[in-house]
């Protein structure tokens, strides 16, 4: 499990969990582990990103923070060619989405908010990814002459990937004391942060960098309908790439460990995402959000309708929100229980209805 920005892993597995480990894992701000035992014996959970490559990915960004950094002190800017390996990085991440069919069934690391920006940036390209793969295949891209292409894909993935590998890369302008305040920022500190994507750009070499990736890093926070930073742009004012980079960097702000927040379910991250379509979020990268992104990864704890205490097992591509649930509670041999064949049981707490039948079909 890695934890810390140097991508050193906190716990190994088949590491037994002592009083002592769980007191020193909440110091380090760890609010949950995956175990193995019999309860959970046979659930694979398997991440988009594997420890390889996170540990892999951790190094790199942190490399490239650093010398942004260094870059930043002596009044210059960060060229393309400083930060290479987050190139192999982006590759390693499309190659593993495409081995395992392109659906987050089970995504964030279980990291500390010491750890947050490095492992938010992995994070966020991963969600990403999957989100922009599934958007491009469907709508395409548009080039500059206004015409829609299908064709160069996994070109637009690797610029897409470096861009949200860098997307926070201008919060190496904003002040300690404010980005690791615990609480509210007042209003002045606020504007300070909200000046971040700007001075992402402005610590980028832009006569190098492509116009996507600082598409990117100037756009993602701005928002459909005009309400979002620096400049209130809207609709397709905002480049597709920045749209997608939106909505994986809102979904992984809410379910990872944050200092001025705990991390919230997946399902809450999901719930989010779709109660801001068409307001927040452009509908159309919502929809290829829902069709990769699981509400219940396995290993996730769920209540059931009729009163049932479970774990996911697995989750089907078919219906992202209807998973195979292992009962725990009873006392009797283990159940398991498809919410796909057995439509009359819910999730408590989960509207169905959430994910439109073409989605969830």
């Amino acid at each position: 499990m890695i934890g810390r920005p140097d991508g050193v892993p906190l716990l190994r597995a088949g590491v037994r969990i002592t009083p002592r480990y769980r007191e020193l894992l909440v110091k380090a701000g760890i609010s949950a582990i995956y175990v193995e035992d019999e309860v959970s014996a046979g659930i694979i959970v398997e991440p988009v990103v594997d420890d390889h490559t996170r540990a892999i990915a951790t190094r790199a960004v942190s490399s490239a923070y650093s010398t942004a950094r260094e870059a930043l002190s002596r009044g210059k800017r960060l060229a393309p060619d400083a930060v290479e390996a987050l190139e192999d990085v982006v590759k390693r991440i499309i190659d593993q989405l495409q081995s395992s069919g392109g659906v987050a069934l089970a995504l964030a690391d279980l990291s500390s908010s010491d750890g947050y920006t490095f492992q938010h940036s992995i994070d966020v390209t991963a969600v990403g990814l999957m989100v922009g793969y599934r958007y491009f295949a469907t709508h395409g891209w548009t080039d500059y002459r206004g015409e829609r292409h299908y064709n160069k894909l996994e070109e637009r993935l690797s610029t897409l990937g470096l861009g949200l590998l860098l997307h926070d890369i201008g919060k190496l302008a904003i002040p300690l004391s404010i980005l690791n305040k615990p609480g509210k920022l007042n209003p002045e500190e606020w504007t300070i942060m909200k000046s971040h994507p700007r001075s992402g750009v402005d610590i980028l070499d832009g006569s190098q960098w492509s116009p996507l990736v600082k598409a990117i890093v100037l756009r993602h926070h701005e928002r459909w309908n005009g309400s979002g930073y620096p400049d209130g742009k809207a609709l397709e004012e905002i480049h597709a790439m920045a749209r997608i980079a939106a909505v994986a960097d809102v979904y992984d702000a809410i379910t990872s460990e944050r200092i001025y927040a705990p991390a919230r379910p997946a399902a809450d991250g999901v719930r989010t995402i779709i109660e801001g379509s068409g307001a927040l979020f452009d509908p159309d990268v919502v929809d290829a959000f829902c069709r990769v992104v699981a509400p219940f990864p396995a290993g996730t704890p769920v209540e059931l309708s009729d009163g049932r205490k479970g774990i996911v097992v697995s989750v089907p591509e078919a219906a992202l929100d209807r998973p195979v649930v292992r009962i725990v509670d009873g006392g009797g041999a283990a159940t398991e229980i498809s919410l796909l064949l057995d439509s009359s049981l819910q999730i408590n707490g989960w509207d169905h209805g959430l994910l439109s039948p073409a989605v969830a079909a």
